[in-house]
């Protein structure tokens, strides 16, 4: 498409619930070049929305660009921190201006990611509305409203947004909180191991997903808590030594994740609910990765984690269960 110097749009002001918002058609080329998806990079946790599928954005221009069809209105956010580079005039009874500018994108896509990922040079006319000033968490809590129930939008990423939307995590989430503190501290045998649904140049190394831990570390924190284990941060240690000492204990294992079932939901699932029996039976001052490593260091001689070993068989939270029972049964026979 030929680089615009400037581009103004004739529309309206009103409001759309409690937030206002302007109305107008451009045709797509136009907001495909002066907008953006906010992609989540998993490696810095900048954005927060999900990849782009290519296959998705390509059936969508097959489709409107044949006779007779249409879509719903496209939804953006002009973010206040691009504002130089559009500008709104408002006008008598609710008309205004929109003006984009040259020189960056500063419509944030909230709801259009897909059906404008491949029409760069398509002139087909949008109707399109766009909110004014959002600010990042506004814009993240609306496109959370809108797409949590998007097919292709993973729950790993929606639990990814609730650690940035609730303002008490500790207190509200401590679930979630916990399970992003174990794959961003750079100490955690989870660094960067835990997929959150974006995109990651390490992506090929993440060995499980933000939604599977988190519930399981949802269900650890209930037994805690009934051992009056409150503190957070004393809730957190735990958790990290117990996955350090799973490391050192099965290290070919932990090394070999794509062949073993260590990491995997039945191992994950089984090994967290056998955490909440080692909780019961110690003394709370010695849980620490040697005590853990002491117990696990039982299961060595019989444990089997290969994907083709003793619990191929296994699968769903009810494997999972049954698993556990097995590793129990050896610890504490």
């Amino acid at each position: 498409m030929k680089k615009l110097s400037s581009i103004s749009i004739n529309g309206i002001i009103g409001k759309c619930g409690n937030l206002e918002v302007f109305l107008g058609f451009a045709p797509a080329n136009i907001l495909y070049s002066y907008s953006f998806a906010d992609i989540l990079n998993e490696d810095t946790g900048i954005g927060y929305q999900r990849p782009k599928n290519l296959t998705h954005s390509h059936s969508f221009r097959q489709y409107i660009l044949q006779p007779g069809t249409s879509t719903i209105p496209l939804t953006f956010n002009l973010r206040p921190d691009l504002s130089r580079y559009w500008s709104l005039k408002r006008e008598k009874a609710g008309n205004a201006l929109l003006t984009l500018k040259p020189g960056g994108a500063c419509l944030a896509q909230v709801d259009c990611q897909h059906r404008l990922g491949d029409m760069s040079d398509a002139e087909i006319p949008f109707a399109f509305m766009s909110y004014i000033g959002l600010d990042l968490h506004a814009e993240m809590a609306l496109f959370n409203i809108i797409n949590s129930k998007a097919k292709g939008l993973s729950s790993s990423l929606t639990d990814f947004h609730q650690t940035r939307l609730i303002d008490d995590l500790a207190q509200e989430a401590p679930h979630l909180l916990i399970a992003k503190r174990l794959n961003e501290d750079q100490k955690s045998p989870w660094y960067k191991m835990v997929r959150y649904g974006g995109e990651s140049t390490s992506g090929n190394m993440r060995r499980t997903s933000f939604r599977m831990l988190q519930s399981a570390i949802r269900k650890a924190l209930k037994h805690m808590q009934e051992s009056n284990i409150n503190t957070i941060d004393i809730q957190y240690r735990i958790i990290f030594d117990y996955w350090l000492a799973i490391k050192n204990v099965f290290p070919n294992d932990w090394a070999n994740y794509r062949h073993t079932l260590l990491t995997k939901g039945i191992g994950l699932y089984s090994l967290m609910e056998l955490l909440c029996d080692l909780v019961k039976i110690s003394n709370k001052d010695e849980l620490d990765a040697n005590w853990f490593i002491q117990k696990l260091q039982l299961l060595t001689p019989s444990i089997d984690w290969r994907s083709k070993g003793m619990f191929a068989d296994a699968g769903g939270r009810k494997g999972a269960h049954e698993v556990y029972q097995v590793l129990r049964e050896t610890i504490f026979k």
